[in-house]
């Protein structure tokens, strides 16, 4: 998957999703195309969560209505991960 793009990678999952939810595969082809999947959805999740170490978001500070950054966390702005 070396040199692969998120958009690619996350294009070739939805095309396996979508394989095995529509399509009368046997399971052997079933299992490949799940074990396929997950290593497609392994790698966008490493480029999600290395892409959300680079986000900073501008806080403003409701004393003087200066603006300051800080890191993302994903937990204080999405809640907890489910």
């Amino acid at each position: 998957m070396e040199g692969l793009k998120f958009e690619q990678g996350l294009e070739k999952l939805e095309v396996i999703l979508e394989t095995l939810e529509n399509d009368e595969l046997s399971l052997e082809d079933s299992i490949k195309n799940y074990e396929t999947g997950v290593k497609y959805y392994n790698f966008c999740k490493e480029k999600l969560d290395a892409l959300e170490k680079k986000i900073e978001i501008l806080v403003k500070n409701t004393a003087d209505g200066e603006y300051t950054s800080a890191p993302y966390r994903r937990e204080e702005i999405d809640g907890p991960a489910e």
